[in-house]
């Protein structure tokens, strides 16, 4: 089989094996789903409990996840109600607002993860993985792909972990009543935290382990200006599409920690060390792979030219005609022409304009702290004084 036929094959199968991925969160959302199409169209005949493209749902096959992700929350507090009664706890205003926040906070995790991954799985499918040259790069990508789709190491580190933050959120949960909440709104918030946790667990993969492997692949890209290649631009929009939707979800999820009362200025720095910084210096760290790329393909083509130049010059110098030698001139100019365009075209895939709208999103988790943690009644009295 030749290199072409063994390439289009490995593509062939690795685009195929990726309509099937799901991560864990999906598998819960995708089975609430699932379980919603059997109440509502029982007698529907169906092939299987869940469908094997993930990448082609219609809500014929599953409802939006926006109606699942509610159903899992109203779970998630049903589940913890239960517990009360079961214990004899009386239900306070306060139990109340911890728990629909900790069980809007799960849901919207599990949805900004689906939203993520379906983005990122499709964005591969469609294009980029076509734009793969080496069949050993295919190999490596499904072998990711294989490693880090399983179900067993974001369950062992939501199970872990899960409760782990549930007991620091629950810590420092009230700094102005003290009065402690009861087992059921305790298992609310442990059910968030595993959620939110097996969630997390994805942006490592993505964030950090990917960009680097893809510098190294061996991509199609424009010849003369690599940084307007379809792959690199697509990867570009890729990262900040995720990015977005993380800084959404970390903008919500701030501005409810300080109406439960759990964010101060401790609180709050930790947060930022440890969700918002990861999140910035990640995309960045990934946009500087992608500059490695489109670099490397740059200084390929320089270095063919240059090669080329210093061939033609030392023909030129050889040369005992004139015509000959201002012919072989003429190429060298024009070749010396593509050198300096090619050498002068961006680095990077984001340019000016990308720049400030990427600078314009890093205000969001700036203005959310700010707002959830101003006071209002100082603010106003110190406008109000003379």
């Amino acid at each position: 089989m030749s290199t072409d036929n063994l390439l289009s094959t490995k593509i062939a199968e690795v685009k195929i094996k990726m309509q099937a991925y799901r991560s864990l969160p999906e598998y819960l959302l995708d089975g609430v789903g699932a379980s919603l199409t059997i109440f509502s169209r029982p007698r529907e005949k169906r092939g299987s409990f869940l469908p094997s493209n993930a990448l082609r749902t219609s809500e014929s096959e599953l409802p939006s996840y926006w109606l699942s992700g509610l159903v899992v929350a109203v779970l998630t507090l049903l589940i913890g109600w239960l517990v009360s009664v079961i214990a004899g706890e009386a239900i306070s205003t306060r139990d109340i607002s911890v728990s629909v926040w900790a069980a809007t906070v799960g849901a919207l995790a599990l949805i900004a993860n689906k939203v993520n991954i379906r983005t990122f799985l499709e964005s591969f499918h469609e294009s980029i993985v076509d734009k793969i040259l080496s069949p050993a790069d295919v190999d490596d990508l499904e072998g990711w792909l294989k490693r880090n789709f399983k179900l067993s190491s974001p369950l062992v580190a939501g199970l872990a972990g899960g409760p782990i933050l549930a007991y620091i959120l629950i810590d420092n949960l009230g700094h102005s009543d003290p009065t402690p909440i009861n087992i059921g709104t305790i298992v609310v918030v442990v059910l968030s935290c595993i959620q939110s946790i097996w969630v997390a667990y994805y942006l490592g993969p993505f964030y950090i382990s990917l960009p680097p492997r893809l510098a190294r692949y061996r991509f199609d890209l424009y010849t003369t200006d690599p940084s307007s290649s379809e792959v690199v631009g697509r990867l570009s929009r890729l990262m900040t599409f995720i990015l977005y939707v993380t800084l959404g979800f970390i903008v919500l999820l701030t501005v409810g920690l300080n109406q439960v009362d759990v964010l101060n200025i401790e609180t709050a720095f930790v947060f930022s060390l440890l969700i918002w910084a990861p999140t910035i210096v990640s995309y960045a760290a990934g946009q500087f792979h992608i500059s490695n790329m489109i670099t490397r393909a740059k200084w390929k083509t320089l270095n063919e030219i240059q090669s080329k130049i210093e061939e033609l010059y030392e023909n030129a110098l050889n040369e005992e005609s004139a015509s000959p030698k201002k012919e072989i001139l003429d190429i060298i100019e024009k070749l010396m022409d593509s050198h300096d365009r090619i050498k002068i075209t961006p680095n990077s895939a984001l340019n000016l304009r990308a720049g400030l709208n990427f600078l314009n999103s890093l205000l969001l988790p700036v203005l959310a702290f700010i707002v959830a943690n101003i006071d209002l009644d100082k603010v106003i009295g110190f406008f109000r004084s003379p």
